[in-house]
């Protein structure tokens, strides 16, 4: 569903967490993660973000640093067992990235400022179409965390509205040293 006529949606806020440091957050994932499947992950990642959100002490003064070109991209920790890594993303002002999906399951939410995402489905069913359909635009502010489908489409990209640079913490399904940017394709949209 589209929402540009009464505004975007904002992103659904979970309830209030205390402020978590990062090894307790990755203790508490890595435990919560430990014995259910991987569609069930995101969801979960989403629910204790807002505490990781909460930590003050979080990022680095170079962690939260926009980037001359592109956005920066840092990866904060990644499980021993491959299992989940926390990425923090720092968009500068007015950046967009292209509109793409994951090759593994994705939540996140934002540390500092607001992102507009967009959501999309694929064209078509043609596995080679790589045309997409915009259905939903979603605002998410400090303090916010959503996730993507590990079962469904997840196509989306993420835009910096704002007037100084957006940080965001991303929590993707196994180990983004030796993923990348975790990108499974790169979409248009439908003309």
């Amino acid at each position: 569903m589209l929402h540009q006529a009464d505004g975007p949606l904002e992103s659904a806020r979970y309830p209030v967490l205390p402020a978590m440091t990062l090894a307790e957050f990755c203790s508490e994932i890595g435990a919560v993660l430990a014995g259910v499947p991987d569609r069930a992950a995101p969801a979960l990642a989403a629910r204790y973000l807002p505490g990781l959100l909460a930590s003050p002490a979080l990022l680095s003064a170079a962690q939260r640093q926009p980037p001359a070109r592109g956005y920066g991209r840092h990866c904060v920790f990644a499980c021993p067992r491959e299992r989940f890594s926390v990425v923090a993303m720092v968009w500068p002002t007015g950046f967009t990235s292209p509109i793409h999906d994951h090759a593994t399951w994705c939540a996140f939410g934002v540390y500092e400022g607001e992102i507009e995402e967009r959501r999309y489905l694929p064209a078509s069913d043609d596995p080679d179409d790589s045309r997409a359909v915009e259905t939903d635009r979603l605002v998410h502010r400090a303090g916010t965390a959503t996730h993507l489908p590990a079962d469904a489409s997840n196509i989306h990209a993420m835009h910096n509205p704002g007037d100084r640079p957006t940080i965001s913490v991303h929590v993707y399904g196994g180990d983004s040293n030796k993923l990348g940017p975790n990108l499974k394709q790169v979409w248009s949209v439908e003309a």
